[in-house]
C-alpha cells in the first residue's frame, strides 16, 4: 500500500470519527442535565439516547451513590418524569428510579421517552469539558492531518472524583485528544491527555501525562489491567499503573475506561536517564523538535535506518533509550519516528528520544543488531564482537517479561508493542524488558487459526521467522533454565493470585480475577448499554459474547493455562 492511499484511509477513518463525536455530542435528549455539586465543583450528566429504540438512559456515576442531582432544563419547561414534575433546579430522587423503566417529558411537549436510570460501581469518575464550540476548526484541523490520528489536540477541564464521591482532581487539561493505532478506529475511543499540573490520580504516582483505555475488544474490560498488575508485581515495575473509571465527556456518558499511566522516561515510570532532555539542551527546543527526518541503508550497522537531522549531538549517546519492536508495516509509515531494521528484520522504534539523531542511532542499532545476532546462533555468541547474548540483556527481566507473555497468550507479542529500554552505560549497559503493554488480545479473546484453543499449547516456541526475539531465546537452554527458575519462584506465585488459589499480599493492587470483576459489575452494565458488546468485532465467541461470560472465560483460561505451563514449562516441555 503508498504512502497516497494509507493517507487516505487515515483520513477516511478520521471523518468518521468527527461523524461519532458530533453524533455523541447530539445524542443525548435536549434540554434536560442533572448537576451534582462536591466540594464546590459542579459535574453534569446528560441524558443518552439509544438510537435503536429512542430510548434514554441516564447513567449515574457510582462515585455518587445516594446523592441526589438537581434537574437541569431551559428553565421555561419541567421534566415530567413517570407520575412525577420536577422543575428547574430542583431535586431529582434518583436513587427512587433506578433500573426501573418509566415515561418521560417536557412540560411543553408530549413526546414520550421511556427512561432508565442506571447506576455505576464504586469506581473514580473523571467529568472532561472539552472546547469543542468551534466545530469549523475542529472539522479542517482533521481535514489537515495526513500522519496520525494523534494530532488533533482540544484544552479541557478536568474534575476527578474518587470512588467515595470526593474530589481527587480538578485541572485545566492542556492537551485532550485521541490515542492509539488499530484502536483508534474503534466506535468507542481511546484518548491521552495532558494536565497544566501534576496530580497523584486515583492515588497513582504524580504526572501530567494520562492515557484513557477503551478496551473496546476485550468485553471482560480487565485483561489490560488484570495483566499491568501482574507485570507490576512480578518485578517489571516500569509497567504502567492503572485503574478503572467511568468517562464523561461534556456532560455525555463515554463508558468504562482504564485510567492508565504514559509509558515516558520519568520518575516511577521508566526510571533511566533522560537524553531527550540532554538533545533539546544543546540545540533549543524548537530546534530539536523541527528537525527533519532522515531514512537510509544502515550502511553496515543494520538494515535500515531512521533519525532526524540534530545539529548538536553529545557526546555519550550510550542511553537512556525506551525501544518498541513493532511490525515492519508500521515501521515504514513512521515518517515521523528514529528507529531501524535489524539485518535480520526485526522492526524497533526509538519511542525516546523522540527525535534521535543519527549518532544516537547509530549506537542503538548496533548493539541491538548485534545482540539480535547473537540470539540467533545456536551458541548465542555474536559473530562480530564474541559477545554472548546473556552479555547484553538483564536476563531477569526478560524471562519474566517472556513468562507473562506466554501465560495470557498475547496475540501481539511477536511484533507489536514489545518494549526494552536501556540506560547509559556509566549507570547500566544491559538492556531491560518492559514495560509491559496493550494486553486487550490475550487469554483467548481472538481467534486466527493459531491462538486458540491454547489451553495446551504454546505461542513463543510456535513461529520461527528470524524476527521474533523471545521465541529464538527460548532455543537457548541457558535462557529456559533461567527462565524456569523465576517462573517458579517468582512469577507462579503472583499468578496464582489472580487464578483465585493465593491470597494477594498486604498493599499489592493484584488479586483475584473474580475479584476484578466484582470491582465493576454495575459500571459493565452501564458501559454495555452505551455499546453494544455484539457489535465488536475481532472478538471469539467462545470468548463470551458478555461481560459476565467473557469474565468467567478469562477465569477458566488462567485456571488451565498456569496448571499447563506449570507441569511442562517447569519440566523443559514447551514444545508443540
Amino acid at each position: 500500500m503508498n504512502r497516497r492511499r494509507i493517507r487516505l484511509a487515515l483520513l477516511a477513518g478520521l471523518t468518521v470519527m468527527l461523524t461519532w463525536m458530533i453524533s455523541a455530542a447530539l445524542a443525548a435528549a435536549p434540554g434536560v442535565s442533572f448537576r451534582w455539586t462536591v466540594d464546590g465543583k459542579e459535574v453534569s450528566v446528560r441524558l443518552f439516547e439509544r438510537k435503536k429504540d429512542q430510548s434514554l438512559v441516564l447513567f449515574v456515576p457510582g462515585a455518587l451513590k445516594g446523592k441526589d442531582p438537581v434537574v437541569i432544563t431551559d428553565g421555561k419547561n419541567d421534566l415530567v418524569w413517570g407520575e412525577e414534575t420536577y422543575s428547574n433546579g430542583s431535586v431529582f430522587p434518583a436513587e427512587k428510579y433506578l433500573n426501573q423503566p418509566a415515561e418521560m417529558r417536557l412540560s411543553n411537549n408530549q413526546k414520550k421517552y421511556t427512561v432508565t436510570v442506571m447506576e455505576g460501581s464504586r469506581i473514580p469518575a473523571m467529568f472532561f469539558n472539552v472546547d469543542k464550540t468551534d466545530l469549523k476548526r475542529v472539522t479542517n484541523q482533521y481535514k489537515r492531518i495526513n500522519k496520525k490520528p494523534v494530532d488533533i489536540k482540544e484544552k479541557a477541564d478536568l474534575v476527578m472524583l474518587a470512588g467515595d464521591g470526593s474530589i481527587n482532581a480538578a485541572e485545566n487539561i492542556t492537551s485532550f485528544k485521541t490515542h492509539g493505532n488499530s484502536t483508534f478506529f474503534a466506535s468507542k475511543k481511546p484518548y491521552q491527555f495532558k494536565m497544566e499540573h501534576k496530580a497523584d490520580l486515583a492515588g497513582m504516582q504524580k504526572n501530567k501525562t494520562w492515557i484513557l483505555l477503551a478496551n473496546w475488544f476485550d468485553i471482560s474490560l480487565i485483561r489490560n489491567q488484570i495483566t499491568y498488575d501482574l507485570c507490576r508485581e512480578v518485578g517489571l515495575t516500569s509497567t504502567p499503573d492503572c485503574r478503572q473509571v467511568e468517562l464523561y465527556v461534556n456532560g455525555d456518558y463515554y463508558g468504562t475506561y482504564l485510567l492508565s499511566e504514559k509509558i515516558q522516561l520519568k520518575k516511577g515510570r521508566v526510571e533511566i536517564t533522560d537524553l531527550e532532555e540532554t538533545l533539546e539542551e544543546l540545540n533549543g527546543k524548537d530546534k530539536y523538535d523541527a528537525a527533519k527526518f532522515k531514512q537510509a541503508s544502515g550502511k553496515g550497522i543494520c538494515k535500515i535506518m531512521n533519525w532526524f537531522n540534530i545539529a548538536e549531538e553529545p557526546e555519550d549517546v550510550t542511553g537512556g533509550y525506551l525501544l518498541e519492536i513493532e511490525k515492519s508495516l508500521q515501521f515504514s509509515m513512521m515518517e515521523d519516528g528514529a528507529g531501524f531494521v535489524t539485518d535480520d528484520s526485526m522492526c524497533v522504534v526509538v519511542k525516546e528520544p523522540t527525535h534521535a539523531g543519527r549518532k544516537e542511532v547509530e549506537y542503538i542499532a548496533a548493539l541491538v543488531n548485534d545482540f539480535h545476532k547473537a540470539v540467533l546462533k545456536k551458541d548465542g555468541v555474536s559473530p562480530k564482537t564474541g559477545k554472548h547474548y546473556s552479555d547484553y540483556i538483564d536476563m531477569k527481566s526478560f524471562a519474566l517479561k517472556i513468562a507473562v507473555e506466554e501465560f495470557c497468550a498475547n496475540y501481539d507479542v511477536r511484533a507489536a508493542s514489545q518494549f526494552m529500554y536501556k540506560d547509559k552505560d556509566s549507570v547500566d549497559s544491559l538492556i531491560y524488558a518492559g514495560p509491559g503493554w496493550d494486553y486487550d488480545l490475550t487469554y483467548g479473546v481472538k481467534d486466527d487459526g493459531i491462538h486458540n484453543p491454547l489451553k495446551e499449547d504454546f505461542v513463543l516456541t510456535r513461529a520461527s521467522n528470524k524476527g521474533y526475539l523471545y521465541h529464538w531465546l527460548l532455543t537457548h537452554d541457558d535462557f529456559k533454565a533461567v527462565t524456569r527458575k523465576y517462573y517458579d519462584e517468582v512469577f507462579l506465585p503472583a499468578a496464582e493470585v489472580l487464578a483465585g488459589r493465593r491470597e494477594p499480599k498486604a498493599g499489592s493492587p493484584l488479586k483475584s480475577v473474580a475479584a476484578y470483576q466484582d470491582e465493576i459489575r454495575e459500571s459493565a452494565a452501564m458501559n454495555f448499554t452505551r455499546w453494544t458488546a455484539k457489535a465488536i468485532p475481532d472478538v471469539w465467541d467462545k470468548s463470551g459474547r458478555t461481560f459476565e461470560d467473557s469474565g468467567a472465560f478469562v477465569i477458566d483460561w488462567i485456571d488451565q493455562r498456569l496448571d499447563m505451563m506449570t507441569e511442562k514449562w517447569l519440566a523443559g516441555e514447551d514444545k508443540k
